[in-house]
């Protein structure tokens, strides 16, 4: 049975939104230096004359001052905040928004191994508005609500290619920060949260999978407590006829965890603008984005974000067996059997 953490977490990844948002110590600012090197590495680039955004890789685009800022930034994601956010990259003033996707891709390749995020095996996810959802669906290519939750991987980045016309405003927390707090008020529920719980594949299970995969909401393994918070999947797991009911507590503890990062000054928000890239450690943190609505006639104002999903398995937390599967990124391809 997994182990389940009692007491409070500390340390730097465990913080209030109220306590960023007066200051922008999770805020890098890029300057001149910075697009330089971004320049020299799209010239190398060019010279290799590589044939798509995917063949380039770690050594295919040399960073030599950057560097210094991609140590920074997972010294930031993997021992501070858990949070990010880098900020002044002049898209459509100095590069191309072509440009500016490989710029971002390259520093991901720096910062990790690129997985695929669905089961199609996309490596850069397109954030935007493609229409309503079906119930049982990923919600990111709509204009809705997402609600708290996290990503399978160890980081995801997102670069604001256009922000929306309104609403679509960010919200991260702490993961460990609500832990903290369930340890303080409810106690009770804390095997609940370490619980392997059959979760919702929606609509992207890998072939031979029934649908459905088992994993906890908290873990706490290695001597670090990781999250991975999607309520709504293990919710709509129950559409399929083998799969227990949720009980009455289980579910009260669910609506009870799901309000928490609602609570003021919990989580720290902001709006993602044209050139701004926000990087989050997913085992830190939670993080949501509020519905939206895009200017139909306007492109400009039309929300469109590129996400990356950016794994650390050498280098990155010590991890349960259930949260390490994901290390490889979305399955695409290879066939799974059914969950014990």
């Amino acid at each position: 049975m997994a182990e389940v953490l009692t007491e409070p977490v500390a340390g730097a990844s465990v913080w209030r939104g109220d306590d960023l948002g007066a200051d922008d110590r999770w805020i890098i600012h890029l300057g001149e230096d910075d697009f330089a090197d971004f320049e020299r590495a799209l010239a190398h680039v060019s010279a290799k004359k590589l044939r798509t955004l995917t063949e380039i890789g770690a050594a295919d685009f040399p960073l030599p001052h950057f560097s210094a800022r991609i140590d920074d930034i997972l010294d930031r994601l993997e021992r501070g905040l858990g949070l990010v956010l880098l900020r002044g990259l002049p898209i459509y003033d100095r590069f191309t928004e072509d440009e500016a996707t490989a710029i971002y891709w390259g520093i991901g390749r720096h910062i990790g191994d690129l997985v695929p995020q669905n089961r199609a095996g996309d490596l850069v996810g397109q954030i935007r508005d493609l229409g309503r959802r079906g119930p049982y669906e990923r919600a990111y290519a709509t204009n809705e609500d997402l609600g708290f939750h996290t990503d399978s991987t160890d980081i995801v980045g997102l670069m604001c290619l256009r922000p929306a016309l309104y609403g679509g405003d960010s919200f991260v927390a702490s993961s460990g920060l609500l832990y903290n707090i369930v340890v303080q008020e409810h106690p009770e529920y804390l095997p609940i949260l370490s619980k392997n719980f059959p979760t919702d594949w929606r609509s992207e299970e890998p072939p031979g999978s029934p649908g459905w995969y088992l994993e906890p909401l908290y873990s706490y393994f290695g001597g670090a407590l990781s999250a991975t918070v999607r309520t709504g999947r293990a919710m709509s797991a129950m559409r399929f006829p083998e799969v227990p009911r949720l009980t009455a507590d289980e579910v009260s503890c669910f609506m009870y965890f799901d309000s928490l990062a609602k609570r003021p000054g919990v989580a720290l928000g902001m709006r993602l603008q044209t050139g701004d890239v926000q990087y989050l450690n997913n085992f830190v943190t939670v993080h949501t984005r509020t519905a939206f609505a895009d200017d139909p006639d306007d492109p400009a104002h039309q929300r469109h974000l590129l996400r990356l999903w950016m794994s650390r398995p050498e280098t990155g937390r010590p991890l349960c067996p259930e949260y390490a599967v994901w290390r490889g990124g979305y399955p695409t391809q290879t066939a799974v059997s059914e969950p014990g």
